[in-house]
């Protein structure tokens, strides 16, 4: 790209992260700039990355992963320490990898998975109906201190076990706390965000003694009643006051963004009330036109290819979600709202290991406060001006939303009908046609990476042989991969030294839905331990099992040294650590014990 091209694209960027009127309307910001520069190294110190495809790659890709220390230097300065409210989200699940994720991650997803929140639904339309009876007897009012807020934080509250008194203090705490991830805090922001910070960790550290006397059934209690892993009291607070946050302030703002773009597009209110079946649809398409969370951060560990450009190793990446999800190569009339679109995949949950934890539950909320609100109210009208959004940007919402409404006909409401999930279809076991260079970015969600995967582990496998080091795991990382792969039954016969020898170079990938971890008679370097999410096994077409957490799928071909023997097939979204065939070859040849145990688990699994 030319110096000039370097020059505007620099300029664009100053406007939208220098600038209220960029912070509160990014869109066309995000079109100039993908225009003149989609992939853009920015005089602030980072990539800005602009195109859908790029930006599902970096999540997707794992060369691309956290480092907290060097994203605040970056966006703070080398003075971020000073603020206790930036140093106690190092250790926050949002900002570790690998097993030490893991490690936090899985005492938790159980709560969050789609059949956890399906069982939720009952109880999320009981509160959204108490919220809307009085907003309509009141003909209306701000619909974010109505109902936008006390919705996801009666939820999540809920789950957690934060009594129903302490909720309301945290709209603004939480507010104040999260400018930290903004790219240019000021000091006055930081100043809040200390303050909110100290106040959010006294409190949970009284709740946490609370619970330990008087357990109850939230996540909290289960989080202090720990397991054969337990978490220290850091660990648990940081854990329980990010999950609470996060359950609501990102739908909170979710729910007034959704608002103001339907009000934007009455056709879209009329459609959703004539046909009531596309509700499900309108969580993803919200998500999609105008969601909370605009950008997210990753670090470059190796070198990698985004869009034909080269970002070297020890780079932080920026992807801009908003403006992916408005790429117009991606989306027809990328702004407008359209609840038609066919089934997509948003980027605002982020991707790869970091995905989403609440994403079923956002959009369940999303999709049922929105059903009650359209069959409720005949009519439903902006109160004044214009909704003013928070000068932020990387969390986007408004400020107020003055509505006024009119209670329709209870009589004349059409049940929304529910969508079954659509089945996935099983891919032809035909070889990759996606590139296989290991410095290219990873193939789109859906396309077969498996030669790309291939290559990315020959190249892991060249560098642990060789000087470069990067991927090879060390120290406590080491340690918590060590501990995460000893949970799968395949490797209960092998010693942890023996263990420690697949896991210096295993490392994290990610799964979406209908994406085949193995292709049947395909070759792979890899076999893949499930940590989180489900999975189904086809052979010549059929499926034959079904497989989730701490399961081993594509074991079999590399320690027979075959073609897979089988399709497995991602059913949501799933992480599994790679496990290299050469180590796992190794293993058996020296160790006649672990080869034995394998060898026995798999004639046990396969009755061969």
């Amino acid at each position: 790209m030319s110096r000039n091209a370097n020059e505007a694209a620099d300029a664009i960027g100053v406007r939208l992260f220098d600038t209220s009127e960029g912070r509160r309307d990014p869109y066309p910001l995000y079109h100039e700039l993908r225009a003149v520069e989609p992939v853009h190294r920015s005089s602030l110190g980072m990539w800005f990355l602009t195109r859908y495809d790029d930006i599902a790659a970096m999540l997707r890709d794992p060369r691309f992963g956290k480092n907290f220390s060097h994203q605040m230097e970056t966006t703070i300065g080398p003075k971020w320490r000073q603020h206790p409210a930036v140093t106690n989200q190092e250790f926050s699940i949002l900002n570790i990898d690998g097993a030490a994720h893991t490690r936090l991650r899985r005492r938790v997803i159980g709560a969050f998975k789609k059949r956890a929140i399906d069982g939720l639904r009952a109880s999320i339309e009981t509160t959204v109906e108490e919220l809307l009876v009085p907003y309509g007897e009141a003909g209306g009012g701000d619909l974010m201190e109505a109902v936008a807020f006390p919705l996801p934080v009666a939820v999540i509250g809920e789950i957690l076990g934060v009594p129903p008194a302490d909720r309301p203090q945290f709209r603004q705490l939480v507010a104040d706390l999260v400018a930290i991830f903004e790219l240019k805090p000021t000091p006055e922001m930081l100043a809040r965000a200390d303050a909110a910070d100290a106040t959010i960790r006294a409190y949970f550290g009284d709740l946490i003694e609370e619970k330990r006397k008087r357990p109850d059934d939230g996540v909290l209690s289960q989080l202090i009643q720990g397991d054969d892993d337990p978490l220290d009291d850091d660990e648990i607070s940081r854990m329980a006051f990010l999950l609470f946050a996060a359950g609501f302030e990102t739908t909170t703002n979710l729910i007034g963004n959704t608002m103001w773009g339907l009000l934007q597009h009455p056709d879209q209110i009329a459609l959703l009330r004539a046909e009531p079946e596309r509700f499900p649809r309108l969580p993803d398409e919200a998500l999609r036109y105008d969601g909370t969370a605009q950008a997210v951060s990753r670090f470059t560990m190796d070198e990698a290819e985004i869009g034909g450009v080269k970002i070297p190793a020890g780079e932080t990446v920026l992807g801009l979600l908003g403006a992916g999800n408005h790429d117009p190569d991606e989306f027809a009339n990328p702004d407008t709202f359209d609840v038609t679109r066919e089934k997509f995949l948003p980027l605002s949950f982020g991707g790869g290991i970091h995905f989403c934890l609440g994403s079923q539950l956002a959009k369940a909320e999303i999709e049922i406060t929105f059903r009650e609100l359209l069959e409720r109210f005949d009519e439903i009208e902006l109160a004044g001006d214009a909704p003013r959004f928070r000068d932020r940007l990387i969390l986007r919402g408004p400020e107020s939303l003055e509505l006024r409404c009119h209670v329709a006909d209870r009589g004349t409401r059409k049940a929304a009908v529910a969508q079954p999930a659509a089945a996935l279809a099983v891919p032809a076991g035909t070889a990759s046609d996606a590139a296989s260079d290991p410095r290219a970015a990873r193939p789109r969600p859906g396309a077969d990476d498996s030669l790309w995967r291939n290559a990315l582990r020959s190249k892991v496998e060249g560098d642990a042989a060789g000087e470069a080091q990067g991927w090879v795991r060390s120290g406590p990382e080491l340690v918590a991969t060590i501990v995460q792969l000893a949970r799968c039954n395949l490797f209960q016969s092998c010693s942890p030294d023996e263990i420690q020898e697949l896991a210096v170079t295993a490392y994290p990938i990610s799964f979406e839905p209908g994406d085949r971890l193995t292709v049947e008679g395909a070759e792979s370097l890899d076999c893949y331990v499930i940590v989180e999410g489900e999975a189904d096994v086809f052979i010549d077409g059929k499926k034959v099992n079904e497989v989730d957490e701490n399961d081993v799928v594509g074991e079999r071909g590399p320690l027979m040294n075959e073609a897979r023997s089988a399709t497995v097939v991602a059913t949501e979204h799933l992480v599994a650590y790679a496990i290299s065939r050469e180590r796992l070859l190794g293993l058996v040849e020296k160790s006649p014990s672990a080869a034995e145990g394998m060898f026995a688990f798999m004639k046990e699994r396969y009755g061969a």
